[in-house]
């Protein structure tokens, strides 16, 4: 049976391998992760910033919170509880309502925690980003052209699930002009997806929610 590190390995190479988060290669990323997160919010200075920052600006940590929600929703469906003729449909069905929020999510308020002023976290990764190559990696892979064109053609529900490709192809469009812009298999999708919700709840659980108790 293959382990949970195994798992993370094989999605994260195939990051690395179209030139995405290669700091993520390590072993239980997660758990490296969680120490950068835990290496931050110990720095009262910053967590007291920050729990300013997230009253100020609410919506970061409520739609955090709803994807999260919508997450464990999704993860209850099983396609193969689906009526044979939607099998097909509901398996498809399955993926997409777990990617399209994790992938606008970096767009919105995820994005601007990670990436832009005044939030005290974009600053801390601005200035000492070595120090928490995790975080950078994934902000930087946030920002990377694949993600980017991935994100917008969600987005704008611009692309187009190729189940008669082995493997199945995601095929990304620009919204406007209709030119094909990426492709890339369903399991580099999931890896995208696995990248961002990773980041999401060890935020959530081990910055947002200690800094709302530090500020309550």
């Amino acid at each position: 049976m293959q382990s949970e590190n195994d798992f993370d390995k094989q999605l994260f190479e195939l990051l690395a391998s179209r030139g995405q988060a290669a700091a993520w290669l390590v072993d239980s990323p997660r758990a490296a992760l969680e120490i950068e997160c835990r290496q931050l919010i110990s720095d009262l200075t910053f967590q007291s910033d920050l729990a300013d920052y997230l009253s100020a600006t609410p919506v970061i940590s409520e739609s955090i919170e709803t994807v999260l929600a919508q997450l464990a929703f999704s993860a209850g469906v099983h396609c193969r509880q689906a009526e044979k003729v939607l099998k097909s449909l509901a398996y498809r069905g399955w993926h997409l309502a777990r990617w399209l929020p994790t992938f606008l999510l970096v767009d919105g308020p995820l994005g601007r925690l990670l990436r832009q002023s005044p939030s005290p976290l974009a600053k801390k990764m601005k200035s000492h980003h070595a120090n928490f190559p995790l975080l950078a990696s994934a902000r930087d892979a946030f920002n990377n052209d694949l993600f980017r064109k991935v994100r917008n053609g969600f987005a704008h529900w611009s692309f187009t699930w190729n189940g008669t490709s082995s493997p199945v192809q995601i095929e990304v469009f620009h919204f406007e002009s209709g030119c094909k812009e990426a492709a890339l298999s369903l399991l580099e999708a999931e890896a995208l997806h696995y990248l961002v919700v990773s980041v999401i709840r060890t935020i959530d659980e081990e910055l947002l929610r200690k800094a709302s108790t530090s500020g309550a």
